[in-house]
C-alpha cells in the first residue's frame, strides 16, 4: 500500500479550462468598462502579451503571471498600467475563484486517503500565492498535507526538483508515492523518471494507450482506487 499520494493541481483536480474561460469573459468586461476597448482588441493585446511574457520568461512561474499579461497588454495598447493592472489582475482571479469547484468526487477520495494514513501533497506550477488561494476555495484546505510549487524551487515541471522536493515534505521515498497528473510529459514522465508510480488523469479526453501509464477518467464511484491504491 502507497504512503503518499501526490498531486498536479490545475486541470487534475478541478477544471482549469472552464475557469479560465470564464475569468477571461469577466476580466475583458473589466477591461471595456475601464478602458473603452472592446473585447475583440483587448483579446488581441492580451494573447500577444501572453506570448511576450513567455518568450521573455522562458522558466518559473512569472511566465503564466496574469498581472504580467495585463500589464504589457496595455503598453501594447498604450494605456497607463498604474491606473488599471491591479484591478484587471483581481478582475480576473476574483472571478476564477468564484467559480472554481473541485472534480465530482475529490473531496471524498482525500478524505478516504486521509482517513487511511495516506499523505496528501499538490505539487504544481505557478506562483503560491495563487495556489493557496485557490486550495482554499476549493475546499481542499484540510486534506493537503504539504504544497510545493514551482516558485518554491525555481523550475516548474518535469523539473527532478519538483517531485524531490514534494516527498522530502512527506518524509517518503519515491516507492513510497503515488503521482496523479492531467500533462503526460510534465507531470506522469515527470513523476515517473523520479521513481514514483505514475497515474495519468485523461477524464474524457481521447488520448492514446501508448505510453502504457495508468489512466484515471473520474474521482467517482471510487474509481480511483484501483489505480492510486
Amino acid at each position: 500500500m502507497i504512503k503518499g499520494a501526490i498531486f498536479d493541481l490545475d486541470g487534475t483536480l478541478y477544471d482549469y479550462a472552464a475557469n479560465d474561460a470564464i475569468a477571461m469573459k469577466h476580466l475583458c468586461a473589466c477591461a471595456k468598462e475601464r478602458l473603452g476597448v472592446e473585447e475583440e482588441d483587448f483579446l488581441d493585446a492580451y494573447r500577444e502579451a501572453k506570448k511576450l511574457v513567455k518568450t521573455r520568461l522562458t522558466e518559473g512561474p512569472s511566465q503564466h503571471s496574469r498581472l504580467l499579461f495585463c500589464q504589457t497588454a496595455l503598453e501594447l495598447l498604450e494605456v497607463n498600467p498604474f491606473d488599471h493592472v491591479p484591478e484587471l489582475y483581481e478582475a480576473y482571479w476574483g472571478s476564477f475563484l468564484a467559480h472554481i469547484a473541485p472534480f465530482d468526487g475529490v473531496i471524498g477520495m482525500l478524505q478516504h486517503l486521509k482517513a487511511s494514513g495516506i499523505h496528501t501533497a499538490v505539487c504544481t506550477d505557478m506562483t503560491a500565492h495563487i495556489q493557496y488561494r485557490k486550495i482554499r476555495h476549493l475546499g481542499l484546505s484540510d486534506y493537503i498535507d504539504a504544497l510545493v510549487t514551482s516558485e518554491e524551487t525555481g523550475l516548474e515541471k518535469p523539473a527532478p526538483v519538483m517531485f524531490q522536493r514534494t516527498l522530502k515534505k512527506l518524509g517518503l521515498k519515491p516507492g513510497d508515492a503515488v503521482y496523479v497528473g492531467d500533462s503526460l510529459e510534465k507531470d506522469v514522465m515527470g513523476a515517473a523518471a523520479c521513481g514514483l508510480r505514475a497515474v495519468w488523469f485523461v477524464a474524457e479526453r481521447t488520448v492514446p494507450e501508448d505510453p502504457p501509464y495508468p489512466k484515471l477518467r473520474s474521482y467517482r464511484d471510487d474509481a480511483w482506487k484501483e489505480l492510486l491504491l
